[in-house]
């Protein structure tokens, strides 16, 4: 048997007692913190008049070749249907959405939101090969009133999601390649790109070895090119004006969200998707290694698809978030309804009563299982039982009172 690298050096168990590398079960109590999550990322969303739209998990592989470009993932999942064609697992979801609207869109200015799973076909560096995301698109608007609101909303969805010291750093697209023109790179802008990117600086020095001094520097230090001098600094360079002119009307224009406290210019952003072309984003909190989200401008984007509009969005990592929020609370236990025989017929009859109530019931006979109370038949009598066991008689009345929500 053929053993994959990402499995050298470990016990191998038969795959079908394991899972592949950089993929994952949720166990009830983890899915329902995450389905919590979810939950609050979706009201935010909701309460800014955002609507939710749902793509397919498989796309032709040639919309992601032409709507991701250059930096098309290498890692995709890669499917060929019997037909032939080949088709890919979205390894993220602004391109699908992007289709959407160039393709079945006539609404105006589109607000969309998502929530779904993304693939990526090499996990590295511990990350996973699929995973939740959500996030939100405002299609059809440009300028800075449309940043300002996808900003607003992505402080205030991390926020609304149990997030705290939510930090989001603003930078622009235009900027960084106005920079790297200016140090004469060449065809190797896009490799300069990828290395800050990667935070790989040897390389990256290497490539600025015949740039001005003046820009070397900036292009070594824009990881640390942030904060409150951060475009001042920037400007005293003489580069990347009109990308520095947006970024500083987009701050202006966030101030009636009233979250200064929570953004702040960040020069050094270097997103990961060559469609970006203006404002850049990603947020952090108080311990996270990595962004929880990230996003941006990507007026172009469309018209690969055959519809030119501007857009802006942002895309957040559920599972980052999750573990930003720390430890969720565990949901209540479903209430355990047990019977013997003599007592079936009451005890189910009442079961299907309190679900119509909207109680969660899990019944079943014998003396029941599982943490919390229960209710048990026993002939012609209800007992109330403890979940240490200690028990109580209870009547109709109880009953009924259980139905309504109060403890008998």
């Amino acid at each position: 048997m053929r053993i994959s690298p990402l499995y050298q050096g470990k016990e191998i168990k038969p795959p079908w007692l394991r899972l592949p590398v950089g993929l994952r079960d949720w166990a009830p109590e983890e899915l329902a913190a995450l389905r919590a999550v979810e939950g609050r990322l979706r009201r935010s969303f909701e309460a800014w008049g955002y609507q939710e739209v749902a793509t397919p998990a498989l796309e032709y592989l040639d919309t992601w070749s032409r709507g991701m470009g250059s930096r098309r993932p290498a890692s995709l999942f890669v499917v060929v249907d019997r037909t032939g064609e080949l088709l890919a697992l979205r390894p993220e979801m602004t391109v699908p959405v992007a289709r959407f609207v160039a393709t079945r869109w006539r609404g105006g200015v589109a607000r969309l939101y998502y929530v779904g799973s993304v693939f990526r076909g090499d996990p590295g560096r511990g990350n996973s090969r699929e995973f939740p995301q959500a996030g939100a698109e405002r299609v059809g608007d440009g300028g800075p009133d449309a940043d300002a609101e996808v900003v607003a909303l992505a402080v205030e969805a991390l926020q609304q999601a149990g997030v705290r010291a939510v930090r989001v750093g603003l930078g622009h697209a235009g900027f960084l390649r106005a920079l790297l023109d200016a140090a004469g790179l060449g065809d190797g802008g896009p490799v300069a790109q990828e290395a800050l990117y990667r935070r790989d600086f040897v390389t990256l020095s290497s490539l600025l070895d015949t740039a001005p001094a003046d820009v070397r520097r900036v292009v070594l230090d824009l990881p640390s090119l942030r904060g409150a001098e951060a475009l001042g600094r920037a400007r005293a360079l003489g580069v990347g004006r009109e990308a520095l002119e947006e970024l500083e009307a987009v701050v202006e224009a966030l101030r009636p969200y009233g979250v200064d406290g929570a953004v702040e210019v960040d020069l050094g952003i270097i997103r990961d998707f060559d469609y970006y072309t203006g404002l850049v984003l990603e947020a952090y909190a108080a311990g996270s290694g990595a962004p929880l989200l990230g996003g941006g401008r990507y007026d172009q984007l469309l018209e690969r698809f055959g519809s030119p509009q501007p857009a802006v969005g942002f895309a957040v990592h559920v599972e980052r978030v999750l573990a930003a929020c720390g430890q969720a609370a565990a949901p209540a236990p479903a209430l355990q309804v047990a019977y013997d025989a003599p007592s079936r017929h009451r005890a189910l009859a009442w079961a299907q009563r309190a679900r119509a109530a909207g109680l969660r019931v899990a019944a079943g006979p014998g003396e029941g299982e599982g943490p919390g109370p229960r209710v048990s038949f026993r002939g012609q009598e209800v007992w109330w039982v403890e979940p240490d066991g200690s028990r109580r008689p209870i009547t109709a009345a109880d009953l009924d009172a259980l139905l309504e929500g109060r403890t008998p």
